[in-house]
Protein backbone atom coordinates (compact mmCIF):
# COMPACT_ATOMS: atom_id res chain seq x y z
CA UNK A 1 0.00 0.00 0.00
CA UNK A 2 2.79 2.45 0.85
CA UNK A 3 4.49 1.69 -2.48
CA UNK A 4 1.31 2.55 -4.45
CA UNK A 5 0.88 5.90 -2.66
CA UNK A 6 4.54 6.79 -3.20
CA UNK A 7 4.34 5.91 -6.89
CA UNK A 8 1.16 7.97 -7.32
CA UNK A 9 2.76 10.94 -5.54
CA UNK A 10 5.81 10.77 -7.82
CA UNK A 11 3.58 10.70 -10.90
CA UNK A 12 1.65 13.77 -9.73
CA UNK A 13 4.86 15.69 -9.02
CA UNK A 14 6.39 14.92 -12.42
CA UNK A 15 6.46 18.24 -14.26
CA UNK A 16 8.66 17.26 -17.18
CA UNK A 17 8.71 14.49 -19.73
CA UNK A 18 11.62 13.72 -22.02
CA UNK A 19 12.18 11.26 -24.83
CA UNK A 20 14.57 10.54 -27.65
CA UNK A 21 13.38 10.25 -31.24
CA UNK A 22 14.34 10.84 -34.84
CA UNK A 23 13.53 14.32 -36.14
CA UNK A 24 11.02 12.73 -38.51
CA UNK A 25 9.80 9.26 -39.35
CA UNK A 26 12.00 7.98 -42.15
CA UNK A 27 10.18 6.02 -44.83
CA UNK A 28 12.51 4.14 -47.14
CA UNK A 29 12.12 5.46 -50.68
CA UNK A 30 12.27 2.92 -53.49
CA UNK A 31 13.85 3.49 -56.87
CA UNK A 32 10.44 4.22 -58.41
CA UNK A 33 9.92 7.14 -56.02
CA UNK A 34 13.08 8.83 -57.32
CA UNK A 35 12.13 8.10 -60.93
CA UNK A 36 8.67 9.68 -60.52
CA UNK A 37 10.10 12.77 -58.79
CA UNK A 38 12.74 13.09 -61.52
CA UNK A 39 10.22 12.64 -64.34
CA UNK A 40 7.83 15.26 -62.93
CA UNK A 41 10.72 17.66 -62.40
CA UNK A 42 11.99 17.07 -65.94
CA UNK A 43 8.58 17.83 -67.45
CA UNK A 44 8.20 20.98 -65.33
CA UNK A 45 11.74 22.18 -66.15
CA UNK A 46 11.25 21.60 -69.89
CA UNK A 47 7.96 23.50 -69.72
CA UNK A 48 9.61 26.36 -67.79
CA UNK A 49 12.47 26.70 -70.29
CA UNK A 50 10.04 26.39 -73.23
CA UNK A 51 8.13 29.35 -71.73
CA UNK A 52 11.45 31.23 -71.36
CA UNK A 53 11.02 31.23 -67.58
CA UNK A 54 14.64 30.64 -66.67
CA UNK A 55 14.21 31.33 -62.92
CA UNK A 56 11.34 28.86 -62.55
CA UNK A 57 13.37 26.23 -64.42
CA UNK A 58 16.35 26.74 -62.12
CA UNK A 59 14.02 26.64 -59.11
CA UNK A 60 12.59 23.29 -60.28
CA UNK A 61 16.08 21.82 -60.70
CA UNK A 62 17.24 23.02 -57.26
CA UNK A 63 14.02 21.96 -55.53
CA UNK A 64 14.26 18.50 -57.09
CA UNK A 65 17.84 18.13 -55.92
CA UNK A 66 16.80 19.06 -52.36
CA UNK A 67 13.79 16.71 -52.35
CA UNK A 68 15.98 13.84 -53.52
CA UNK A 69 18.67 14.67 -50.97
CA UNK A 70 16.19 14.74 -48.08
CA UNK A 71 14.49 11.62 -49.42
CA UNK A 72 17.74 9.74 -49.08
CA UNK A 73 19.06 11.31 -45.86
CA UNK A 74 18.64 9.47 -42.57
CA UNK A 75 17.00 11.63 -39.87
CA UNK A 76 19.03 12.91 -36.94
CA UNK A 77 18.11 11.71 -33.45
CA UNK A 78 17.28 14.39 -30.88
CA UNK A 79 16.49 14.54 -27.18
CA UNK A 80 13.09 16.19 -26.69
CA UNK A 81 11.75 17.54 -23.40
CA UNK A 82 8.52 19.25 -22.39
CA UNK A 83 8.12 20.82 -18.98
CA UNK A 84 6.49 23.68 -17.16
CA UNK A 85 9.32 25.95 -18.37
CA UNK A 86 8.84 25.15 -22.06
CA UNK A 87 9.94 22.85 -24.85
CA UNK A 88 13.46 21.82 -25.77
CA UNK A 89 14.85 20.05 -28.81
CA UNK A 90 18.45 19.04 -28.26
CA UNK A 91 20.26 22.21 -27.17
CA UNK A 92 17.54 24.56 -28.49
CA UNK A 93 15.04 25.76 -25.90
CA UNK A 94 11.67 27.42 -26.42
CA UNK A 95 10.52 29.09 -23.17
CA UNK A 96 6.80 28.90 -22.40
CA UNK A 97 6.52 32.71 -22.70
CA UNK A 98 7.52 32.52 -26.37
CA UNK A 99 4.93 29.86 -27.19
CA UNK A 100 1.36 30.61 -28.24
CA UNK A 101 -0.38 27.21 -28.27
CA UNK A 102 0.04 23.51 -28.92
CA UNK A 103 -1.77 20.69 -30.63
CA UNK A 104 -1.31 16.96 -30.84
CA UNK A 105 -2.00 15.66 -34.31
CA UNK A 106 -2.92 11.99 -34.17
CA UNK A 107 -1.83 10.02 -37.21
CA UNK A 108 -2.87 6.48 -38.01
CA UNK A 109 -0.06 3.89 -38.22
CA UNK A 110 2.56 6.57 -37.55
CA UNK A 111 3.91 8.50 -34.59
CA UNK A 112 1.72 11.34 -33.38
CA UNK A 113 2.87 14.90 -34.05
CA UNK A 114 3.20 17.48 -31.29
CA UNK A 115 2.76 20.82 -33.02
CA UNK A 116 3.86 23.85 -31.00
CA UNK A 117 3.06 27.33 -32.28
CA UNK A 118 5.60 30.03 -31.48
CA UNK A 119 4.74 33.71 -31.07
CA UNK A 120 6.35 34.64 -34.37
CA UNK A 121 5.29 34.99 -37.98
CA UNK A 122 8.40 33.46 -39.50
CA UNK A 123 8.21 29.67 -39.30
CA UNK A 124 5.74 29.62 -36.38
CA UNK A 125 5.23 25.84 -36.10
CA UNK A 126 7.50 23.25 -34.52
CA UNK A 127 6.65 19.63 -35.34
CA UNK A 128 7.87 17.02 -32.86
CA UNK A 129 7.32 13.26 -33.25
CA UNK A 130 5.84 11.70 -30.12
CA UNK A 131 4.33 8.34 -29.25
CA UNK A 132 0.76 8.05 -27.94
CA UNK A 133 1.65 7.45 -24.27
CA UNK A 134 4.13 10.33 -24.12
CA UNK A 135 1.63 12.59 -25.92
CA UNK A 136 -0.80 12.18 -23.01
CA UNK A 137 1.86 13.30 -20.52
CA UNK A 138 2.87 16.20 -22.79
CA UNK A 139 -0.75 17.34 -23.08
CA UNK A 140 -1.20 17.26 -19.29
CA UNK A 141 2.04 19.13 -18.57
CA UNK A 142 1.44 21.88 -21.14
CA UNK A 143 -2.16 22.39 -20.02
CA UNK A 144 -1.06 22.62 -16.38
CA UNK A 145 1.58 25.16 -17.44
CA UNK A 146 -1.17 27.30 -18.97
CA UNK A 147 -0.44 26.81 -22.66
CA UNK A 148 -3.74 26.54 -24.57
CA UNK A 149 -4.45 23.54 -26.76
CA UNK A 150 -5.83 24.42 -30.18
CA UNK A 151 -6.81 22.39 -33.21
CA UNK A 152 -4.07 22.32 -35.81
CA UNK A 153 -5.17 22.99 -39.38
CA UNK A 154 -2.98 21.09 -41.81
CA UNK A 155 -1.36 23.29 -44.43
CA UNK A 156 -0.72 22.41 -48.05
CA UNK A 157 2.93 21.86 -47.10
CA UNK A 158 1.90 19.23 -44.51
CA UNK A 159 -0.23 17.43 -47.08
CA UNK A 160 2.50 17.48 -49.75
CA UNK A 161 5.21 16.29 -47.35
CA UNK A 162 2.96 13.42 -46.21
CA UNK A 163 2.30 12.47 -49.86
CA UNK A 164 6.03 12.53 -50.63
CA UNK A 165 6.73 10.32 -47.60
CA UNK A 166 8.49 12.85 -45.36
Amino acid sequence: MINEVTTEKIKKEKKEVSWRAAEYEHLEKERGWFLVIGAVAFVLAVFAFWQNDFFFGVFIVLATALVMYFGRREPRVYDFAVGERGVSIGEKEYPLGRLESFSIRERRNRLDDLVVKKKTNANPFIHIPVDERTAKDVRRILKEAGLPETEYQESIIDIVTDLLGF
